[in-house]
């Protein structure tokens, strides 16, 4: 190379940044509204590491792209039923919890869950509760079951998640059934019965759910938790009602995919967005729920004294967990793909 070409080499690096090494990146695939911005920018004053995030709208979304073959993820947030079909794929890498001091922090109830015993490859992240938003401004009185998303009055202004496992569970849920049921006849029926149901939907959304309860073009929604909760701090007339029948829970959690480009630092971002103190800033900024017990008296009292945020009493205790379908999955994603062909 010549000197004058050496040069303005040199020149262009410097105009980069100085310098022609990239900074060190630890990329996120994870949900919407689903974090805090300044704890990332936290983490890269400390470490020199910089979060580059993802999104993604569903869970199947998810296994999706890794089962299509993305390979440039550190760190993922799949859902409670999820890991446990990622970790027969070989998706999923066990963790170092020497490298995550952290997990001492989750209070009990969340660890150890039969969708991971030992914590094998998830830490909790957040949980929540699948249920009914609504604005009582809009409604005479306050919904009290599923069979509000089958009510005629409430045509065209009715929302649903846009996630085959949860629109399913909610039908099960509404006809009596447990939302693990796998037998392909009961699920026929209720595929019927949301095709029914699906002439009153005026749509299916799962990213930034709350903004149609907020502008005003839907009375009531099909939601998790903290996206109501998070829009009635806007508008105070919306609310969460767990239904009846029962209601899910889900827990959402960090983990490290086998293609993980740099694990070492997914590790350390796992750990540092586990701080109490920063669980407690993601916490106040999403309104989802909080596993972390440490963080708990961190939250401002509003939240603190959420069930839905921390458990009280016996707030868990009527929910229902969406367990992984196994074989199932495949009738699942079937019979999703025709109800919304309908």
């Amino acid at each position: 190379m010549s000197i004058r070409k050496a040069a303005l080499v040199c020149a262009l690096a410097l105009t980069a940044g100085c310098s022609s090494k990239a900074a060190r990146e630890v990329h996120l695939f994870t949900w919407d509204n689903y974090d805090d911005p300044a704890v990332f920018a936290e983490f890269e004053a400390g470490t020199g590491i910089r979060v580059v995030v993802d999104r993604f709208a569903s869970n199947e979304e998810l296994l999706a792209k890794l089962m299509g073959g993305a390979r440039g993820y550190d760190v993922i947030v799949p859902s409670d039923y999820m890991v446990p079909v990622m970790a027969r794929q070989g998706l999923l890498t066990a963790l170092d919890k020497a490298k995550t001091p952290n997990l001492s922090h989750i209070d009990p109830r969340f660890r150890d869950l039969s969708y991971d015993p030992g914590n094998r490859y998830c830490v909790p992240y957040l949980w929540g509760i699948t249920g009914i938003g609504y604005d009582s401004d809009r409604l005479s009185a306050p919904p009290t079951g599923w069979s509000v998303f089958w009510d005629p009055a409430r045509a065209g202004r009715i929302s649903l998640l846009n996630d085959p496992r949860e629109v399913f569970a909610m039908g099960l849920q509404s006809m009596g059934y447990k939302a693990g049921n796998t037998d392909p006849a009961v699920l026929e029926k209720v595929k019927a019965r949301l095709a029914e149901q699906k002439r009153l939907t005026k749509t299916y959304v799962s990213e930034n759910i709350s903004a149609l309860l907020l502008s005003g073009e839907v009375d009531v929604a099909h939601l998790w938790s903290g996206d109501l909760f998070r829009a009635a701090a806007q508008k105070p007339s919306l609310r969460f009602v767990i239904p009846k029948e029962g209601g899910f829970i889900f827990q959402d959690n960090l983990c490290v995919p086998r293609t993980a480009p740099d694990p070492e630092a997914a590790l350390k971002l796992i750990d540092f967005m586990l701080e109490p103190r920063n669980i407690a800033r993601i916490v106040e900024k999403t309104y989802f729920g909080c596993p972390n017990r440490t963080a708990w008296e961190l939250l401002p009292e509003t939240l603190r004294k959420n069930p839905g945020i921390v458990p009280q009493g016996k707030t868990l205790d009527s929910l229902e967990w969406i367990p992984d379908a196994g074989e199932a999955g495949a009738v699942y994603d079937r019979l999703w793909t025709e109800l919304k062909a309908l």
